[in-house]
């Protein structure tokens, strides 16, 4: 039986290595055979900001772009719906990505063996 990861990202996307690391954990696990999922939540929804160039302004690149390369390291990324309202954004302020409610978010964390929380 395949085990689920979710990892929760809540965290904001610069100023400190949190999302890095949550990244990297995301590459990893499924080299270990873990279905893995990313739901970007919280302050972390603005690492998919379109317009944001942290490249020039913190010297560090774009970690939602990071995070929209899952298909290549073999998990699967999310955006949490109420997140994104709460800080007014809408899908089109952001990178493109599936986007989960509350109701989707409670049923994956149920179906999940393992959360982990960024």
């Amino acid at each position: 039986m395949e085990k689920i990861t979710v990892i929760l990202v809540t965290e904001p996307p610069y100023g400190s290595a949190i999302s890095a690391e949550a990244f990297r954990s995301a590459m990893g696990l499924p080299t270990v055979n873990i279905v893995t999922k990313v739901v970007l939540m919280g302050d972390a929804v603005f690492a998919l900001l379109k317009n944001a160039k942290p490249k020039e302004t913190l010297n560090f690149g774009h970690i939602g772009e990071a995070f929209l390369m899952g298909e290549d390291f073999d998990f699967t990324p999310f955006i949490h719906y109420e997140s994104m309202v709460a800080r007014g954004l809408t899908t089109d302020d952001l990178l493109t990505c599936e986007v989960i409610d509350n109701n989707q978010l409670e049923t994956m964390l149920r179906e999940s063996d393992t959360i982990l929380r960024f």
